[in-house]
């Protein structure tokens, strides 16, 4: 596969959340948990991006992911919104996927919000009633609205899915090897980044161009007219 967009999707489906309270043994003092399950991902149906995903390739993708899930891989790691990159920044991670398996046309997902400095605020967030949701994170090419190739990065936290527009649209920013960019985010698909799958099924950036000044802008003054229109 090359040529292949970094492409985020949600279907539109908020998670059930289950929380209580444990003890911790190591400090003496009751932990809340709290566990994410739902559905992940729709087979063989159009979704709000329009695109389709065939159960074939679902089937394909989750049956690779049970060796991330049983080796402990960083990709069972989820990160808030969809940072705009392929590889998992465990520094990052709010939550870990514990499953990942398929009923009737769903892909469905088992998850548990981690412990740390980063989740403390989506903990905040769920308990005084924000909806999530989760929006997949892979690499993959569509054809006609049919995706053709597509590998399962994982999947990340995002917000109620009624912020749909604004989870799919808009721009990026990203910060890696102390290198500052943005990317324009359309209907979930990364534009201006592509990669290869090598032989080994490791993701290869193929190209590389960050959205100027001037394109910021401009994407920015369409946006606002777009909203005052509506208005």
């Amino acid at each position: 596969m090359s040529g292949a967009n970094l492409i985020f999707e949600i279907d539109g489906q908020n998670l059930d959340i289950e929380s209580a309270e444990i003890l911790n043994e190591a400090t003496g003092q009751k932990e809340k948990t709290y566990k994410l399950k739902g559905i992940f991902s729709t087979i063989g149906e159009k979704n709000r991006n329009g695109r389709v995903y065939p159960r074939e390739l679902w089937e394909r993708e989750v049956k690779a992911y049970q060796t991330e899930i049983e080796s402990g891989s960083i990709n069972t790691l989820m990160e808030f919104e969809h940072p705009p990159r392929t590889e998992v920044d465990m520094m990052q991670a709010v939550a870990k996927i514990n499953r990942l398996y398929i009923k009737g046309n769903f892909v469905m997902g088992e998850a548990v919000i981690l412990n740390n400095e980063k989740s403390k605020q989506l903990k905040c967030l769920i308990d005084n009633g924000v909806k999530i949701s989760v929006s997949s994170r892979g690499v993959g090419t569509v054809e006609n609205g049919v995706v053709t190739d597509f590998k399962l990065i994982t999947y990340d936290i995002v917000p109620n899915p009624s912020d749909f527009n604004a989870t799919m649209n808009g721009i990026c920013e990203s910060h890696e090897n102390g290198i500052h960019e943005m990317y324009q985010l359309n209907e979930g698909i990364l534009q201006g980044k592509t990669f290869g799958i090598d032989k080994a099924g490791n993701i290869i950036p193929q190209l590389t161009e960050s959205v100027s000044k001037e394109e910021l802008k401009a994407s920015l003054k369409k946006a606002l007219c777009s909203l005052i229109s509506e208005m």
